[in-house]
């Protein structure tokens, strides 16, 4: 092809791209607040669709944006909350903002908030019912991974300019219902353990309590980060690979508990992928990771190990899980789980690898964690920090949330599986969409933060909280696979 073509052709699909833009731009309603664009490109987000701001995206005397529905102010104090930021409600506002539906319900602004068809929708943290003014934005399908400004579908994890969630299989109620995340797409990169060499390294409370090496894409950490467990009593804890048959492991023997620090987490050795600090990261170039949430790809995790305990036993006391009556026969008390750890951007906006600190400090905003399997005594919260009860890809797991850190959930497992595969962005969009306002839907005692689209994903990590006890936890199986 000649140069004169190749700029021919340049200048041609840049036409095609500005008339497509202009088409889709016409498509748009105006955004209610010029908050719902935060890149200043003109396009932003609201109620699960793409918006144009311009200069009907009202904002009161004060400066606030014009609320677009009363029931956003449900303490009646004249301002309300829409679309991640604070707004004012206008004099003689309705109830419903847009007009109300035959049932009573506030008429939705948009018809993609009603993605199974039943003529209810769900915008501004409310129920909604689809009437003739509920508008029609682009060409919104059911299925897939979201890639169009225009045309946001409600499947998946969206990764248009807003980011938004997918709904897909979201049928939640009072009692948690149900959540599926997409895992479908083309696989953009895949990370598993690979045998290797044989290396070990083993810390205890007379020596170096810290310890990593490489495994592959991987990093394994003693993470022994209790430091004062060391006065509680002896204990001991190796990192390895290429050992009891399995491509990495850790082994530990935190003594038989009954001291000052029972219920504390004592260690979290733990297998890291992407950023964990400013010592532990894995390269970007790999990893994918740190990754704008608004941008995730789909990531699946294959697992299989052994988490055997053999420690000294011991009768439960007042027990927390359901699976273990009281006086059941321990010997030990653990998790295995894996989390997610999330961060601001960078002062460009970008997720670099150097997130995790800023200003000398931690960036930390937000912690995910799935816990695969739990002991008999400890949980990740109180008993009133219980949010609901869910099904998450077919597997039941209980939610909770923290009063003493609004920048935490957990999943526990109630059905505990050595092998098999989570679809991590299943409990990435759960939290997104419900973790900030569990207390409306489920009677939580209290919300986390909301996740922000512009934050980043810095890592996935497994690994084991132990509290006491003597035991192994063994990777036969670890693979993480991309796909977009």
């Amino acid at each position: 092809m000649t140069q004169f073509n190749r700029l021919a052709m340049v200048g041609l699909f840049a036409v095609t791209a500005a008339m497509s833009q202009q088409s889709i731009a016409q498509s748009l309603p105006a955004c209610n607040s010029s908050l719902s664009d935060p890149d200043g490109d003109g396009y932003g987000w609201e109620n699960g669709n793409s918006c144009l701001v311009g200069a009907s995206s009202a904002t009161s005397a004060s400066g606030l944006v014009i609320c677009a529905s009363a029931a956003s102010d449900p303490d009646g104090d004249g301002y309300g909350w829409e679309n991640g930021a604070s707004c004012q409600i206008s004099e003689g506002a309705s109830a419903d903002g847009n007009g109300s539906g035959s049932s009573g319900h506030d008429s939705c602004a948009y018809t993609s908030s009603d993605p199974d068809g039943d003529g209810y929708g769900w915008e501004n943290g409310g129920s909604c019912q689809i009437t003739a003014a509920s508008q029609t934005i682009g060409t919104a399908s059911n299925a897939g991974s979201g890639s169009s400004n225009g045309g946001q579908n409600n499947a998946g994890s969206g990764s248009s300019d807003g980011g938004q969630a997918g709904n897909s299989g979201n049928n939640t109620s009072n009692n948690g219902g149900s959540f599926s995340g997409n895992t479908g797409g083309t696989v953009i990169r895949t990370s598993s353990l690979a045998s290797s060499g044989s290396n070990e390294i083993c810390t205890q409370a007379s020596g170096d309590w810290f310890g990593w090496m490489n495994a592959g894409d991987f990093i394994l950490h003693t993470n022994t980060w209790a430091a004062w467990a060391s006065s509680e009593y002896a204990w001991s804890q190796c990192i390895y690979t290429n050992k009891n048959g399995a491509l990495a492991g850790v082994s530990y023997d935190w003594g038989t508990g009954r001291g000052s620090g029972d219920y504390q987490v004592r260690s979290y050795p733990e297998l890291i992928y992407g950023v964990k600090d400013q010592y532990r990261a894995g390269p970007k170039s790999v990893t994918g990771l740190p990754v704008r949430v608004s941008s995730m790809p789909n990531f699946s995790i294959d697992y299989s190990m052994n988490w055997p305990e053999y420690g000294p036993p011991r009768a439960v006391n007042a027990s927390a899980n359901s699976r273990y009556p009281n006086g059941t026969i321990i010997q030990g008390e653990r998790n295995v789980s894996v989390e997610s750890f999330f961060y601001n951007p960078d002062a460009s906006g970008n997720c670099s690898e150097g997130i995790v600190i800023r200003d000398g400090t931690s960036n930390h905003t937000y912690e995910i964690m799935v816990w695969l399997n739990a002991g008999a005594e400890r949980l990740p919260a109180g008993p009133n920090d219980y949010v609901a009860d869910v099904q998450l890809d077919g597997q039941p797991y209980k939610v909770y949330t923290k009063n003493s850190d609004r920048k935490y959930i957990a999943f526990v497992a109630q059905n505990p599986q050595q092998t098999g595969t989570l679809n991590w962005n299943t409990y990435v969009d759960w939290a997104r969409q419900n973790a900030h306002q569990v207390k409306s839907l489920y009677g939580a005692a209290t919300n986390s933060v909301q996740i922000q689209d512009s934050w980043c994903m810095a890592n996935i990590i497994v690994g084991t909280e132990i509290f006491w006890g003597e035991g192994n936890l063994d990777y036969l199986d670890w693979t993480i696979t991309q796909r977009q």
